[in-house]
């Protein structure tokens, strides 16, 4: 068990630091862009056309080697419902 003056030294060495923390972290009034910014060179950016041909080299796959098709033995009906609808939900806002 920790004594009291532990805690007591502990609690305004905490203290301290919070306001030492508070009060060097000034937020900047404008930002600059362009001192932050670079301009790199020489970056090849491949084109779609491009990127999928690189996957179609890649070969077929065989997806159901990856999805599992049983439910589970501790998943019941109705929360399987619903992660279903909600993952339906996030797809309509795309």
């Amino acid at each position: 068990m920790i004594p009291f003056n532990k805690y007591l030294k502990l609690t305004a060495v905490a203290l301290i630091g919070l306001t030492l923390c508070a009060q060097g972290a000034r937020t900047p009034q404008h930002i600059d862009i362009k001192q932050l910014s670079k301009t790199v060179e020489d970056v090849v950016v491949p084109l779609p056309n491009e990127i999928f041909g690189a996957l179609n080299k890649l070969g077929a796959v065989n997806w159901k080697e990856h999805v599992r098709s049983d439910k589970g033995t501790n998943f019941t009906e109705r929360p399987r419902i619903a992660l279903l609808s909600r993952c339906k939900r996030r797809m309509r806002r795309r």
